[in-house]
Formats: C-alpha cells, sequence, structure tokens
C-alpha cells in the first residue's frame, strides 16, 4: 500500500490552509464590496407576485417606515407599551442616490389596523400591544405598520425601523453630539429638560428635547414635526461634515437591543454608507401630511384631521 510522505502532507495541508484563506478573504471582499458600491443588492427579495412592488424593486427603491417609540420610563426598553412619538416614512432611490421623507403627525386621526376604531396614530402600537398572546411588542409594530400603510393609500412599506428614546439618547451621546442653534428658548419641567437659545453642541439629552418639545398648545405637533426635520437635517450635515457616518455602524451595534428592525445588519451598513458618502442634502426632499385639529372631549384631547386630498397628491408625487 502506498504511503504518503510527510513532505506530501505539508504540501496538501498548505493547499487546504490557502484554499480556506483565499475562500475567506472572497467571502469577505464580497460583502464589503456589496455594502460600499452595491447596497441595493442587499435588499433582494422575491417580488413575484405583486406587480407595484416589484415595479419599485427594479427602479431600485425601498420604502423605510421609522417609527420613535417612547413610554415615558427612565429607561424605556422594548417590552412595556409604547407611544408611537415619531412617524416618518422614507424613500430611498439608489439610483438616482435620492431620498423622499414623508412625515405623519403622531395626533392623525385614523382608523387603527386590526381594530376597527379610530384614534390617533400613535395610539396604534399600543392597540397591537393589548392583545392576547406572547408576542406583544411584534403585533404593537404590526399594528401601526398597517395602519400607516392603510393611511397611505395601502403604500407597501418594505422595511422598518424603530427605536426607544433611551436609545436615541445613548447613539448621540456616543457619536458626541450634534451642533446645532436653537432659534429659541426651551423650558422644561426640569433644568435638564430645558435650552437655551444659540449655536450650540446637542447632547443626547438636549437633542431629546429638542426632539420632543411641545409648546403649551396641545395643537403644537405641525410646529413639532417641523422641528424635528430641521434637527434631522442638521444632523445629517453635521455627521457628513465631521465623517461620523463612518462610527455609526460600531455605535449602532453596541446600542442594537435599543432597536427594531427587519434590515439585516448588513442593510443597516448599506444604508449608512449610502447617506454617507453618495446621498447630498440638495437630494433629500421632506414632505409631511397637513391637517386641521379638532377635538372630542372638549379640548382634553386634539385630533388631527387630514387633508385627505393633499395626502392623495403627496403620495402619488413621492411614492409613484
Amino acid at each position: 500500500m502506498n504511503t504518503i510522505s510527510q513532505k506530501a502532507r505539508l504540501y496538501i495541508s498548505l493547499v487546504i490552509i490557502s484554499s480556506i484563506i483565499i475562500v475567506s478573504f472572497a467571502i469577505i471582499f464580497y460583502g464589503v464590496y456589496q455594502v460600499y458600491f452595491a447596497p441595493a443588492s442587499l435588499f433582494s427579495r422575491d417580488f413575484d407576485h405583486s406587480d407595484r412592488v416589484e415595479s419599485y424593486f427594479e427602479e431600485r427603491v425601498i420604502n423605510v417606515a421609522v417609527l420613535g417609540l417612547h413610554n415615558r420610563m427612565e429607561d424605556n426598553t422594548f417590552g412595556d407599551v409604547y407611544f408611537v412619538d415619531t412617524i416618518m416614512v422614507v424613500s430611498v432611490n439608489f439610483d438616482q442616490d435620492t431620498l423622499n421623507l414623508l412625515a405623519v403627525p403622531r395626533d392623525t386621526y385614523v382608523e387603527i389596523a386590526n381594530s376597527g376604531k379610530k384614534d390617533r396614530i400613535r395610539q396604534s402600537y399600543s392597540y397591537g400591544y393589548e392583545q392576547d398572546g406572547s408576542s406583544k411588542h411584534e403585533t404593537g409594530i404590526r399594528y401601526t405598520l398597517d395602519t400607516i400603510s392603510s393611511l397611505l393609500n395601502g403604500l407597501d412599506l418594505d422595511y422598518y425601523i424603530a427605536m426607544d428614546i433611551e436609545g436615541l439618547k445613548q447613539l448621540i451621546d456616543a457619536m458626541g453630539g450634534v451642533y446645532y442653534e436653537v432659534d429659541e428658548p426651551m423650558v422644561g419641567f426640569t433644568p435638564q429638560e430645558s435650552l437655551e437659545a444659540g449655536p450650540q453642541i446637542l447632547d443626547g439629552r438636549g437633542y431629546l428635547t429638542y426632539l420632543t418639545y411641545r409648546e403649551p398648545d396641545s395643537r403644537d405637533d405641525l410646529n413639532r414635526m417641523q422641528r424635528q426635520r430641521s434637527l434631522l437635517f442638521a444632523t445629517f450635515e453635521y455627521f457628513q461634515e465631521m465623517g461620523l457616518f463612518n462610527y455609526v455602524i460600531p455605535t449602532y451595534a453596541a446600542y442594537r437591543e435599543h432597536v427594531h428592525t427587519d434590515l439585516s445588519f448588513n442593510q443597516v451598513a448599506a444604508l449608512t454608507l449610502f447617506a454617507g458618502e453618495r446621498l447630498d442634502s440638495e437630494a433629500i426632499s421632506d414632505y409631511s401630511l397637513q391637517g386641521e385639529y379638532f377635538t372630542l372631549d372638549d379640548g382634553e384631547t386634539y385630533y388631527l384631521k387630514y387633508d385627505q386630498e393633499y395626502r392623495d397628491r403627496l403620495v402619488n408625487y413621492i411614492f409613484q
């Protein structure tokens, strides 16, 4: 019987080890290539049964629902019932390197999906959370997404990102804060929840104060949304100017327990790099539903009756 010499065994071992190294580097390189140069390829899905969604896919357009969740607890993490205090739908076009953002006021009066009841859209999560079952958080998210989709004429939401307010605070602190010029003083319940006017670096607490601050008039939600969008644009420009998008992904990895999303890690990385390297601020367009406030309980709670014709024009313009 022939035996393999020690020298031959050494060569075979070297070939096997070299092959493993080459394959590993090829896999890593392909992953990096996807994230940096072909982010749309990370979003491949089977759309054979939906012509409308398939047409978006062929144009390399995805719609992402972005939700800001708040339960007014000191350390709100997933597992407690939330209010949906921020609702945006972001439409990303990889071919044109553009981004359209549609904001939905949290006081918008809608029919809550799967419930047959009408309420402010910020309550949609709680309707799902209160259903019987073990997956209360997932059901709350589903009710919210279904309600947003129904409000926007059945718009397909390809993905979603939901972040609790504590996670956003920690993310901003970890990034070193955001430079912003506050146009007027904001007086909160405590000094920590207040802001002075003028240019400053907003830490996590200050950032949240500006995002969530609301005038004494409970019908101030439209003005509040305008402030939110102004701060988000300033954050985008500041991150680009300072090169901070390079640090978003490792920071996100450290605080993922505060984020719930059906995007994979590579998809989040792709969107981050798309924003940091291929998206100009001039290529971002933002819109908001509009309407008039009314009350059903003698001024205790105000609701926004949205302008349906304006809603239809926006949806057709942004997403068609």
